[in-house]
């Protein structure tokens, strides 16, 4: 598990961690839980992908992929359903069968924002053999100061690289929109019977709200926009690139609210 503040550079050492793994181990995860600026599934999603080979295997998009859907793009008031998914997608790579596993967490580390529980319940849970942590000064020593004396995991603490480029808040927005934005770009619309679905969330239905199409694993086949809801037949108009309900177990309603033409969060 790899742990940091945002623009650290976890990402890049998970990645490079993954590639190693993939020269030794027949399967290998990537477990992006970075639920807003996700480098291989959505935003308000967590992804893992499972290495398709362990020769050639560069990149962790290029193996199959399960996503969780938080329905938000920070995990600030979704703790529990962060850590519910993570453990979740880490039980699916090891049911996949894969012979290690690399973590890439969010940036929310703040003791205030509950980054530092977030942080130690995530590992508690997961059970990392190896903690890797990158820090520019003490801003993790809340979280790594009890795991440095704890015998079930390995820590490791690494200095920032000073060639790691920081992003502003508009740049991580702008980066949200294009996703969305691309995603929804050629999407069409699907009529949901919500009196036949299974619905979870169903008090946070309304114009804009984003929800995931779920499989009967709770995994994510697909995201969508609601539109409008027709009362007398209970039937929910949904912009979303998934053409049918025949793998759709439930919906799930997220807190995020989007207009899908521009990606722009509302």
């Amino acid at each position: 598990m790899v742990i940091g503040k945002s623009d650290t550079g976890k990402t890049t050492l998970a990645r490079y961690l993954y590639h190693q793994f993939c020269r030794h181990y027949s399967q290998v995860g990537f477990l992006d839980c970075d639920v807003g600026q996700s480098t291989l599934g959505l935003p308000t999603t967590m992804t893992l992908a499972l290495s398709a080979a362990a020769e050639g295997s560069h990149s962790p998009s290029q193996g199959q992929a399960f996503s969780y859907f938080i329905g938000s793009t920070s995990p600030r008031g979704h703790m529990l359903p962060t850590v519910v998914g993570a453990r979740k997608l880490q039980a699916k790579a090891q049911e996949m069968g894969a012979e290690a596993i690399v973590v890439d967490t969010t940036g929310l580390v703040d003791r205030t924002a509950g980054g530092g529980a977030l942080k130690h319940w995530k590992i508690e849970l997961l059970q990392p053999s190896a903690l890797v942590s990158l820090a520019r000064g003490p801003e993790l020593e809340h979280i790594l100061w009890p795991w440095r004396r704890d015998r079930r995991v390995r820590v490791y603490e690494l200095r920032v690289s000073q060639h790691v480029r920081e992003r502003n808040r508009e740049t991580r927005i702008r980066y949200r929109e294009d996703r969305f934005r691309n995603y929804f770009g050629e999407a069409g619309t699907l009529k949901v019977p919500i009196r036949s679905t299974v619905v979870f969330g169903i008090e946070e239905m309304s114009r804009g709200r984003v929800l995931a199409f779920q499989d009967e694993g709770g995994f994510t086949l697909a995201l969508g926009v609601a539109q409008e809801y027709e009362k007398s037949s209970q039937t929910l108009t949904v912009r979303t690139p998934l053409t049918n309900m025949e793998e759709v177990n439930s919906i799930r309603f997220g807190a995020l609210k989007l207009d899908p033409v521009t990606g722009q969060e509302l």
